[in-house]
């Protein structure tokens, strides 16, 4: 417990979203009912299925076969942005940067390949593969719950950014060469197949919850009971920082969307389809596009732009995602000699995607 009270008391994001909700309530009293409980509820529910499977390392297991098949560093690199991309549809952005950072690391390293760029790359690739469905990061979990939206609505969505988001990544892997490597040895994983079963009929329960087709509180009880399973010891390892951030956020802006002037202001962003796509967009830059969203989401009725912005969103700065931020602490964390070239890499890449990707999200908001 002490351990857990000490993660949270030093979340940066989680202390600033309750200093703004502490100062909102000068504005206006907190109500129950500002809080999106079945938000809450499916975030919560997510995130112990996710520590589970981080717990049971399937994700590095998947990715430590298949680096072992590569042939090249080019291909080295590609595998595991392609894992990165996809395992972020499934596991959040988060998870697929915390299970495969350490990997790419160990692997460019033996095989002396420049770490920084392909960590950048695998930490853009999660941030654009989550976009595809409801449960890939934060903010789309919210739009799920905010808009009942389905499943079917997020490919729909997503599907021009994610050809055009796959087709650069292709070409920033282009820059490595073809350079042959052989007998890549990893740490040794080992799976738990029968828990790793038991967290499969689990996702089954709590994305069916997350769908509306289970009550909420079914949801909650088998994520309950997964953890308990597997070990309770993942408890501690849940980030009740990023929930107790959505509570904090949720009461903020109930609170102050309660102050005539600041109601009016939001609802002329929110007001067209551009307003609500450009304020998602450059908002994210500045205050990270999870907070963004929910300041966004009660003031506009445009959907498909304020998914574009906040997700598109999430290049750019450092703090534009959380995952971010993520990726750049795991990098000088664990590479020998970190380069202080990091953040000149990532933010080059990150405005070339955001300039391209930016453009395409305006074209399909405005079309």
């Amino acid at each position: 417990m002490v351990g857990v009270l000490k993660k949270i008391g030093t979340d940066k994001m989680f202390l600033i979203s309750a200093a703004v909700a502490l100062l909102s309530m000068f504005v206006s009293r907190p109500q129950f009912v500002d809080i999106d409980w079945q938000t809450i509820i499916s975030l919560a529910s997510l995130l112990s299925l996710i520590a589970v499977y981080e717990h049971l390392e399937v994700l590095s297991y998947g990715a430590s076969l298949l680096v072992k098949l590569v042939g090249t560093k080019r291909m080295l690199v590609q595998v595991l942005v392609g894992v990165s991309f996809i395992a972020a549809m499934f596991l959040t952005n988060d998870a697929a940067i915390i299970a495969l950072t350490p990997i790419l690391i160990i692997v460019a390293q033996r095989v002396k390949l420049p770490v920084i760029l392909p960590v950048v790359l695998v930490n853009v690739a999660a941030n654009l593969g989550s976009m595809v469905t409801p449960f890939g990061n934060p903010q789309n979990l919210y739009l799920l719950n905010k808009f009942n939206l389905n499943f079917g609505d997020f490919i729909r969505m997503s599907v021009p950014v994610v050809v055009v988001s796959l087709l650069i990544l292709w070409l920033f892997t282009l820059k490595f060469p073809r350079d042959r490597v052989q007998n890549i040895e990893l740490p040794t994983l080992k799976l738990q197949w029968g828990k790793v079963a038991l967290a499969l009929v689990a996702t089954v329960i709590i994305l069916a919850g997350i769908f509306s087709i289970l009550p909420s509180a079914v949801m909650l009880l088998a994520a309950f009971i997964i953890v308990l399973l597997v070990d309770p010891q993942i408890f501690k390892r849940i980030d009740y920082g990023l929930l107790l951030t959505f509570v904090m956020f949720f009461i903020a802006v109930g609170d102050i969307g309660r102050a005539p002037m600041i109601y009016d202001f939001m609802q002329r962003l929110g007001a067209t389809s551009l307003g609500t796509y450009v304020s998602g967009l450059l908002s994210s830059q500045l205050i990270s596009n999870v907070p963004a969203v929910i300041l966004l989401g009660p003031y506009t009725k445009y959907v498909y732009p304020l998914f574009l912005g906040v997700n598109i969103g999430g290049l750019g700065t450092l703090i534009a995602s959380l995952a971010n931020l993520l990726a750049y602490k795991q990098y000088y964390a664990r590479v020998e000699s970190p380069s202080k070239d990091y953040f000149k890499v990532f933010i080059r890449v990150n405005l070339i995607c955001l300039f391209v990707l930016g453009l395409l999200g305006l074209f399909l908001t405005l079309l």
